[in-house]
């Protein structure tokens, strides 16, 4: 198969990077207030130490729409669409299956079980985060102690572990919305498409640590994920440490999509076509596939949300959908065994 920027990939980083700031940029001065982007430049820049002192500020209404509403949830989309695309990307290697998630290990059914529990039982509001990040992590720490077998872990039992699992924190989540209050079940269901909408400061310097100490991890083992595609078997022979290697790549990816979960709710299709997508536009290496990955996650997820909160602010989780299925759909038409694995 021909991948069209195989040759060219440190140009196309390049036009990534700046197609995701370029895009943060725009969205910025879209919404029930529209914002010219000269204003929009020179609000950022005079917030820079020592250049700043050479633009206006524009103190006001403006000024705060930019800098407290909208930059930190644009910046946290950024982070999530990276952290998403980044554990899709681990997932698929691990699996060696384009059909694999972020979610495939009940992280996702977790965290919503764990939100649920916090918003019928009252829990304060700024601890719903928490809660949900403990359930998500405490749900895949489970189906990886239930998928390993003498040691070792084993691929088909961890996918059945996790489909169990999935299927029984679902359960459990729809138990307690048919208990809860009316109010309570609107939510919970929230929750469960995922939404960018009240994001704060704090939010994104929570986050983004972690997203990159996952994506680092996550990273540091492209080669060895590039070799484990020829099987465990020749990975070995050739020094590979693969027990390791997935152990590795399943925790952080797993604690990627955690993190996003905890704030965001859950965002479906970007872990899973991002990947896929960024696959075929630089091949299966991993070096290349997961950098591609983060950048265009972090568009595609800007897009969907700047497009949610012009919608009325309909769950982001609903766009990503709309996009994502169609999209995926035809790339399974268009290149069916051509995916290079």
């Amino acid at each position: 198969m021909t991948h069209p920027l195989k040759k060219h990939y440190k140009t196309s980083l390049t036009a990534f990077a700046l197609l995701t700031v370029a895009t943060a940029i725009i969205a910025l001065s879209l919404g029930s207030v529209s914002i010219p982007l000269r204003k929009i430049m020179e609000i950022l820049l005079s917030r820079i130490p020592l250049l700043g002192d050479h633009f206006p500020s524009h103190p006001g209404a403006h000024s705060t729409i930019i800098l407290d509403v909208r930059l930190p949830r644009i910046v946290l989309g950024i982070i999530a669409g990276i952290a998403l695309s980044v554990s899709g990307a681990s997932m698929q290697g691990v699996f060696k299956n384009p059909m694999a998630s972020p979610f495939i290990l009940g992280v996702s059914a977790g965290g919503v079980f764990g939100t649920a529990v916090g918003i019928f039982f009252g829990v304060w509001w700024p601890l719903l985060p928490l809660l949900a990040f403990i359930f998500a992590m405490g749900t895949t720490f489970t189906v990886f102690f239930l998928g390993r077998v003498r040691g070792h872990t084993d691929i088909t039992t961890l996918l059945l572990a996790g489909l169990a699992m999935n299927f029984f924190m679902t359960a459990l989540t729809s138990l307690i919305l048919f208990l809860s209050e009316p109010e309570d079940m609107l939510g919970i269901v929230a929750w469960t498409y995922g939404s960018l909408s009240g994001t704060v400061w704090n939010d994104v310097w929570i986050t983004l640590p972690v997203a990159l100490i996952g994506s680092v991890a996550v990273y540091a083992y492209a080669r060895d994920l590039n070799v484990m595609q020829t099987g465990e078997t020749s990975a070995k022979q050739l020094g590979i440490e693969v027990e390791k290697t997935k152990v590795i790549q399943l925790i952080a990816a797993s604690l990627l999509a955690a993190v996003v979960i905890s704030f965001t709710g859950v965002i479906g299709f970007v872990g899973l076509i991002i990947p896929h997508a960024a696959r075929l536009l630089v091949g299966p290496d991993h070096r290349k596939l997961i950098p591609i990955s983060a950048l265009l996650g972090g568009s595609f997820l800007i897009v969907c949300d700047t497009i949610a909160r012009m919608s009325g602010e309909i769950w982001v989780g609903v766009i990503t959908g709309l996009f994502g299925a169609p999209f995926f759909i035809y790339l399974l038409i268009k290149h069916r065994g051509e995916t290079g694995w």
